[in-house]
């Protein structure tokens, strides 16, 4: 990789120039507001991106090179915001008619040798100026996502930066966390920020879902299908074409559809029921799940090869225990949001510190919930702990007890509150109690406790 040295070195000035031939085709010394950085393959580009700022980038292409460069630059679109890209052909103007399709799909712009400066100077200028202009309609379309509030602790923070990094991919995605968390917003939050937001986002509950018409709610059928199948039916999967499937408690999934929704993930198309031929289905699927799916692999409830294909990426969503700096600060958010126009309200004191000391087993849901009680039921502009329903529930913070070195003191009441504060959750029981979950899992063999 090298570096071009002009006179500006301003970081917005950079371009990125991927040359995957062996020689050096072009003299940028005549560049005046541009730094070129070169590179050769995709090791040195991926390198390159961390080191640099880059919104523009040139590709040297021939007929010969064509493919393995779009290739390149498929590879680092999934690692970053897509560049804007010019190219400059080692063919001539006859040649490029012939690849016209793959050029104009993957290059806003192309260029022959000898390099007319001025023009490509332009060209370079007119990109960078319409690069800040996406980027600022990124900015705008993150703050205007969905109604998902981050807080400022520096988990919650962490959680949007890779809800936005996911954002870009395309890939499925497992959404972890307790009920309550907001895992369905973060699907929509992902919704909102990807290439699919104009199309549409598909929520399917499958614990919801009655067992005996799952398979038609998902893959839709045609009329006559069963008694009673009056008409054709479009199935969840379907109407999310073009667009998010967002498939929440996945692990309530029954087992016989579990290997039909895996056929759909492998193969991208679906068969009604009753139909005599398949449908097409282009969508981008996101998952969740309260449960831990490792754990019902294990008791045979989950297949595993579902488990590995779904769980391409994974994020997990803080339960409000651990981010209780924001719980405050989302309390006063949804206050002001919920509270109709004709009245104002405020939290007292005392309903704020409620608020820090309880435990949130419902997570963000409870919380919403509590604050909509307490509107009803104040009788004042003032929120008590009465109003909120937290007055005798109150309790300190349970203390966080190493079982790993005290296995002898360990009784089984510790172990059932933490399972009941985690809402039988045992990863996150287990996290609560600083132990594996197969330490867990041991102890309750131990004390001889049902789950």
């Amino acid at each position: 990789m090298s570096d071009s040295k002009t006179s500006n070195n301003h970081e917005q000035s950079h371009v990125l120039v991927l040359n995957l031939t062996d020689k050096n085709h072009f003299d940028d010394s005549e560049a005046i507001h541009w730094r070129f950085i070169h590179v050769n393959c995709l090791t040195s580009a991926t390198k390159s991106l961390k080191d640099h700022n880059y919104k523009v980038a040139i590709a040297i292409i021939d007929k010969a090179s064509l493919q393995r460069v779009i290739k390149i630059i498929k590879q680092l679109e999934k690692q970053q915001s897509p560049l804007l890209w010019i190219a400059i052909t080692l063919d001539g103007e006859k040649a490029m008619k012939a690849l016209d399709g793959p050029v104009t799909d993957y290059f806003l712009d192309y260029h022959h040798l000898p390099l007319d400066w001025q023009r490509l100077d332009h060209t370079l200028g007119h990109l960078l100026g319409l690069a800040n202009i996406n980027q600022q309609k990124k900015v705008q379309d993150t703050k205007n996502a969905s109604p998902l509030y981050f807080g400022q602790s520096p988990q919650m923070q962490q959680l949007k930066s890779n809800l936005e990094k996911v954002a870009l991919s395309d890939e499925t995605l497992l959404i972890g966390g307790e009920t309550g968390t907001g895992k369905g917003l973060c699907a929509d939050y992902i919704h909102q920020l990807s290439s699919r937001k104009n199309g549409p986002f598909i929520t399917v509950n499958c614990g919801a879902l009655p067992a005996s018409l799952i398979h038609s709610e998902l893959f839709g059928h045609e009329k006559g299908a069963f008694t009673g199948a009056d008409k054709q039916y479009i199935g969840h999967i379907e109407r999310a074409n073009k667009g998010t499937l967002f498939l929440d408690e996945i692990g309530d999934l029954p087992l016989e559809l579990q290997i039909n929704l895996l056929h759909f993930l492998e193969e991208h198309y679906i068969e009604r029921l009753g139909a005599t031929k398949t449908t097409n289905v282009d969508c981008r699927v996101i998952f969740a799940t309260h449960v831990d799916l490792e754990s019902s692999v294990e008791e045979g409830h989950f297949r595993e090869d579902l488990y590995y294909r779904i769980n391409t990426l994974q994020i997990d969503v803080p339960s409000l225990r651990q981010h209780k700096v924001d719980i405050c600060i989302l309390a006063k958010s949804y206050l002001e949001k919920l509270a109709p126009e004709t009245r104002q309200f405020h939290f007292s004191k005392a309903s704020l510190l409620a608020l820090e000391q309880y435990q949130w087993p419902g997570n963000i849901r409870e919380l919403k919930n509590r604050i909509q009680r307490a509107i009803v039921m104040s009788d004042s502009g003032e929120i008590t702990p009465e109003d909120l329903g937290l007055k005798t529930v109150i309790a300190p913070a349970p203390e966080v007890v190493d079982l790993a070195q005290h296995r002898t003191e360990i009784d089984t009441e510790l172990l059932l509150n933490a399972i009941k504060h985690n809402n039988h959750n045992i990863s996150a029981a287990a996290r609560e109690l600083n132990i594996s979950r197969t330490t867990f899992y041991r102890l309750i063999k131990k004390c001889k406790i049902t789950l």
